[in-house]
This record gives C-alpha cells, structure tokens and sequence, in this order.
C-alpha cells in the first residue's frame, strides 16, 4: 500500500431517529466481520441530552455501492454509567477484540467538567455478539496519570502472535482558555493481559502547525509494517496515515490518502474518525463527514 485512493461509496447510515433512543448523530463506526458475510458495525449514537450510547447495525458489502443495511439494532449495547462514575456523561467507541467467545470493548469514558470542557478516561466492557456489553469494574482501565495528566481518548487494541497486547491512545497534553485550546496527540501502552497497561509516555504521533488534534487511530500489522489511520483535526477534520516498523516511532505519510468521486452534501466540509478494515480482497474504510457524525457515516474502498 502506497499511493492510496479511496473510492467513495455514499453514505451508509444517517441518523434519522430510527430508534426512540436514537435521537441524533451516527459516530465512530467500527466493523465486525460476522461468519455469515454480513459485517456488523458498531457505532456511537446521542440521546435526547446529547449523551452517547453504543449500539450496532448489520451491513451487507457490496463493490458496486454503500452495500445495504440489514438491520439496525433494537436497543443499545452499552449505555452512560451511573452518576459519579469515569463514564456518567457517555461512552465512546474505540475497538472491539474477539477473544476466545467473548468482545472486549475497549472505549472512552466521558465525564464533563467546570474549569475544561471534559476529562476522559479509558474504559473496558465484556459482551457477546448478540447481547449487551457489561463492566467487569467500576474504574477506567487507563486513568489521568503523571504521563496522561489532563483526559485520554480512543483506544485501539491489538493482541499480537507472542500474546503481547497493544494499545494507540489519546493523550490531550494542556488546555487553553477554550476547546480549540487543546494538544491532542497519540500515545503507545502495552499490557501482558489486555487489562492491566504500562505507559511508557512516548508521543507516537504529534502535531503539525495549525493542528490541535489527532485522534480515532485505527491500526493494523502488515508484515513487518504497522499501519495507522487517524483522524486529523484543525480548521475542519481530514483523515491522516502513518507507518511504523516497530509500533512505537511512526512516521507521518497524510500525502499518501486522496478521495476518489465527488463529496456528497454530508461530507462535503470534512472527514472524520476513520475505520479501516479488510473485507476479502477489498480494504474499505468507514467513516464520519460533517460535523462528525451529526450527518451519519459513509464507506470508500481502497482503489488497487
């Protein structure tokens, strides 16, 4: 993978209040392949008090167009926790690992403040395929700590073959008067267990002049190459990439993505919170436009 096209396929799902708890917004879609060739995708939605919940909607691929959805979930699969704790203000998807029968979620917990608009942390959930995600712990797996002193965000998770476990986080590094005021880079733990994570308080990725955030990576192991989807934010949100030949230095390579077909209405300002998976011989990446997620999600293949 060098050069990278990406041919636009439409909008997937927008978020029409399908649900009575489906009140607004269609964030962060993360695919899970089903034995059946269906791909669930698992996404964040907002209730009436702006307040993201988890829930999942089946998808059938297709070459030709945004493939057709299935079936959207009858509830959702993990809701805010309750008052006082990491995650009484949301909940925000970061990724999914099959392990063994079981999905372990690893996701954002939310928790507004006074003095900063939020200070996050990063929490773990144990469900199955077709049920509800439970908390095995009432506390975050990664907390605000001396490398991590201000909020966390949006974890992915990798198990490798010798059984050592990865993680690419975020790590907001100050704040300023405002929200836009943020440095929020990318972060590297690793763990023997999934659960129980040292930091070692590398930067990964860091920020270019006019940007504040990087945010929602999406990693996969290519041979002896670790790729990494993210999304960038300044003015608007794009979508970034990076390459690593150990996982932890990476270099940014953003010139390598271009778009393939004209923006749609929903996305013609931004893309934003990339997913990128393998689906036969077809890499499709699923992601946010305006707003990121108020107009829904769509999907684009990888051009070869």
């Amino acid at each position: 993978m060098t050069q990278q096209t990406w041919q636009r396929m439409g909008r997937l799902f927008e978020p029409k209040q399908q649900r009575d708890w489906l009140h607004s917004h269609a964030a962060n879609p993360l695919p899970f392949p089903l034995a059946d060739g269906r791909v669930r995708i698992y996404f964040n939605y907002r209730d009436m008090n702006n307040c993201s919940g988890i829930s999942w909607l089946d998808w059938q691929p297709s070459l030709d167009g945004p493939g057709q959805v299935l079936s959207l979930a009858p509830m959702p699969v993990l809701l805010p926790g309750s008052a006082g704790l990491y995650d009484d203000s949301g909940v925000s998807l970061g990724c999914i690992t099959a392990i063994n029968d079981k999905l372990w979620l690893y996701y954002i917990g939310w928790n507004l403040g006074v003095t900063v608009p939020w200070r996050n942390s990063i929490g773990f959930a144990i469900g199955e395929l077709d049920g509800v995600f439970h908390r095995p712990m009432l506390v975050p797996i990664l907390d605000r700590h001396e490398q991590d002193p201000y909020s966390l965000s949006y974890p992915w998770v990798i198990k490798s073959a010798d059984n050592c476990w990865h993680m690419w986080y975020g790590s907001n590094l100050g704040w300023g008067k405002d929200q836009a005021s943020m440095h929020h880079v990318l972060k590297y733990a690793h763990s023997q267990d999934g659960i129980n994570w040292q930091r070692t308080g590398q930067i990964c990725l860091d920020l270019l002049p006019g940007e504040i955030g990087l945010s929602r990576p999406c990693v996969y192991q290519d041979g002896s190459l670790w790729r990494m989807w993210y999304a960038i934010r300044g003015e608007k949100y794009s979508v970034g990439y990076a390459e690593s030949h150990d996982g932890l230095k990476w270099i940014r390579r953003d010139e390598l993505i271009s778009w393939a077909g004209d923006a749609a209405e929903w996305e013609s300002e931004e893309q934003a919170y990339p997913c990128v998976f393998p689906y036969g011989e077809t890499w499709y990446m699923f992601y946010n436009g305006n707003k990121y997620g108020a107009t829904g999600f769509g999907v684009a293949k990888l051009l070869v």
